[in-house]
């Protein structure tokens, strides 16, 4: 998609991407697919069998972070669950299991058995897998798979959405196009399944004087972007916030 053709080539697997999925809709590492979709096995809307005990609620004001170089860092020692946990001191960070490179699709496997404390479990991870192209029907019922299992330990999801980038670097212009859409989607999918988005790609900014390296951004744009998710905390737990 280039050019010209581009933005409808762009909507026209918007629509029908949503229609697939039940919806209204080079980087730094890479996937192998077949394996992720063999572990990934839930559809792309959340359904609960009849019958079903309801989970267990976890209560308090507790929040774990994944993601990955984007979630961190930000090139100082203040790292974005830091500077949360700065903005919102009543609600206690218990875990950043943010590591650089970290696709959605890599983390999904044992995101099952992984140990978790805390009632809020945010999720930045993602955009890498936009670079790359990963099917989006897979992206989608990833990031279900996900959110089903948070709610069956009785937690609450919160997505981030993407961050923005700029052509440059390692980045193409596809990579920041394919950014977009991908994002687009995963906001639509959120307010569907009623998951909580802090909708980091309408934080302002600021264009490359925002980022470090045409990806990562800045202590400004990240303070930002963590301001952001801080609020939408607030809006879903509201006792927790300052």
């Amino acid at each position: 998609m280039k050019h010209s053709s581009q933005k409808t080539a762009i909507s026209i697997l918007f629509a029908a991407v949503l229609t697939a999925c039940g919806g209204g809709g080079g980087g730094e590492g890479g996937a192998d697919t077949g394996s992720v979709a063999a572990a990934v096995s839930k559809p792309a809307t959340d359904t609960k069998q009849e019958g079903a005990a309801a989970p267990t609620k976890v209560l308090g004001c507790t929040v774990e972070l994944y993601g990955d170089s984007i979630m961190a860092g930000n090139g100082t020692e203040e790292t974005p669950a830091m500077t949360l946990q700065r903005l919102r001191p009543n609600l206690q960070v218990t875990a950043d299991h943010a590591v650089a490179g970290t696709m959605l699709t890599m983390l999904a496997p044992t995101f099952d058995g992984a140990p978790r404390t805390a009632r809020y479990v945010v999720i930045e991870n993602g955009v890498i897998d936009s670079w790359q192209g990963i099917p989006v029907p897979l992206f989608l019922s990833t990031y279900s798979a996900m959110i089903s299992q948070l709610r069956a330990e009785g937690r609450v999801p919160v997505l981030t959405g993407f961050a923005r980038q700029a052509v440059g670097g390692l980045l193409s212009q596809q990579d920041v196009t394919e950014r977009d859409l991908y994002d687009a989607l995963l906001k639509n999918y959120a307010a569907e399944q009623n998951v909580a988005f802090a909708d980091w790609g309408a934080v302002r900014f600021d264009g490359p004087a925002d980022l470090m390296d045409f990806v990562h951004p800045d202590k400004t744009y990240s303070d930002r972007l963590v301001e952001q998710l801080a609020t939408t905390l607030d809006t879903i737990a509201p006792e927790c916030a300052k």
